[in-house]
């Protein structure tokens, strides 16, 4: 790959931070509303006693931090004239957007990603990387902050030789990130989960030894548990929740009992009708969508996290306690295939769910195309191909030229992304068996 001019990659960069402020500005309507509607009714409780917001808002659904980075910064803009909140809370959420190309630009520079500025550019201008969060009016930006601040985090971390004070706060921050992104939005737990499982693997990978093991669990998990107890110590919950997380768990969250709300999951394939109840017998008069599609995304998920155990082994060095720079990749490989995973077994997904996907999966293919024959430009090729597939079925669905009724349109986007999960499977066992493999961390 060609070495390009450092003067036309941040050009490409700047037009990529800049672009989602220009589409709020000429293009002022195209949004989601009912969202955006949601925050604003929303910011009226919070403005009166935060404390109270989940007792007083029949509708607030998000925990605390994302309630707090949606109708919180509504109430500070003013909510009550509606042009303008729409507008300002859209260009805070393009400043969010354009750090993250910025956080994208930084670890594929640390990952040794040749012309890292422009491949960060070509990132941030597709729209799977603005419609679904700026654009839309959603707050999905500031989670893909946090897990981009993770991969921050355990680069800085596996850097260079440290000692205990720089392990210990590695922990902890990284315990503090995943609380954050507990605390923001349901749609990054499956993140959460898959970063968490990371976290956990290097624990082990750099300590061996069981009581340090179990301290280093201990440091990481009061800094992910302290946050949520000091949150919900100053929230006045209805009875007899003891933790607005279990309130929203238990008293908010439904959607997973239909079969799509616009995502494009395997079992779209099945019914004619989307919106009808996942729990209904599909086979043997017990085994249901809903059940199946979590057996599915559970045993998948513990042959994809094999598969990174398995890559970190097969990666490292004697002597060698820290992760280097092709077992962070097989990191991001891992995490970008359990977001995809979800999407295509559990039920009730949404349109926006791929969100946390294309820039981690596009970062680690780049990584590779150096040093693989199956993280190859072909591969690379179709992440980008349906990357702006993605693009355009987000922009049909906001300009409201598809909804659940296009089942067709749906099937298509499944069968799209279903391919690109065997693809992507199959470049990765391939590229783990290879000979080749151990060279990525060169």
């Amino acid at each position: 790959m060609k070495k390009i001019s450092p003067f036309i990659q941040w050009s490409v960069l700047l037009v990529a931070i800049l672009l989602p402020f220009l589409v709020i500005r000429f293009y002022p309507k195209f949004h989601h509303s009912y969202d955006l509607r949601l925050f604003r009714e929303w910011s009226e409780p919070w403005q009166e006693d935060w404390h109270s917001v989940y007792i007083n808002c029949e509708t607030c659904a998000y925990p605390f931090m994302g309630t707090f980075f949606s109708s919180g910064v509504m109430s500070m803009i003013d909510y009550k004239n509606v042009a303008r909140v729409i507008n300002r809370f859209r260009y805070y959420l393009a400043v969010v957007d354009g750090l993250n190309i910025l956080v994208l630009c930084l670890i594929m520079t640390r990952l040794q990603i040749k012309n890292a500025p422009l491949w960060a550019g070509l990132i941030g201008l597709l729209p799977t990387s603005w419609i679904g969060s700026s654009v839309w009016g959603q707050i999905d930006g500031i989670g893909q902050f946090l897990i981009l601040l993770f991969f921050v985090l355990l680069i800085w971390y596996n850097s260079k030789s440290r000692g205990n004070g720089s392990y210990y706060a590695f922990l902890v921050v990284a315990g503090l990130l995943l609380s954050l992104m507990l605390l923001t939005k349901q749609l990054i737990y499956f993140s959460m989960g898959a970063l968490g499982s990371i976290l956990l693997l290097s624990i082990f990978w750099h300590s061996r030894k069981p009581m340090h093991i179990i301290f280093s669990s201990i440091a990481a998990g009061t800094a992910f548990i302290l946050p949520v107890i000091l949150v919900d110590f100053n929230l006045k919950l209805p009875s007899p929740y003891f933790s607005h997380l279990h309130f929203l768990v238990s008293d908010r969250t439904q959607q997973w009992d239909i079969i799509s709300s616009l995502g494009f999951n395997i079992w779209v394939f099945f019914f004619k009708d989307l919106l009808t109840s996942a729990r209904a017998p599909l086979i043997f008069d017990t085994l249901s969508p809903n059940g199946l599609g979590v057996f599915l995304f559970l045993a998948l998920t513990l042959f994809l996290f094999l598969m990174l155990v398995r890559d970190i082994q097969q990666q490292a060095h004697t002597g060698k306690y820290s992760f280097e720079r092709g077992q962070i990749i097989s990191c991001l490989i891992y995490f970008s295939l359990v977001n995809l995973t979800f999407n295509l077994t559990l039920t009730g997904t949404h349109e926006r769910y791929l969100y946390h996907f294309y820039p981690f999966i596009l970062m680690a293919c780049l990584g590779l195309i150096q040093h693989s024959h199956f993280f190859n430009r072909t591969l690379l090729a179709s992440l980008f191909a349906g990357a702006v597939f993605y693009s355009g079925y987000l922009f049909l669905y906001l300009s409201g030229w598809i909804d659940t009724a296009d089942r067709g349109m749906i099937q298509v986007a499944a069968l799209v992304h279903l391919c690109l999960f065997v693809y992507l499977l199959y470049s990765w066992i391939r590229n783990s068996t290879s000979k080749d493999s151990a060279s990525t961390s060169a």
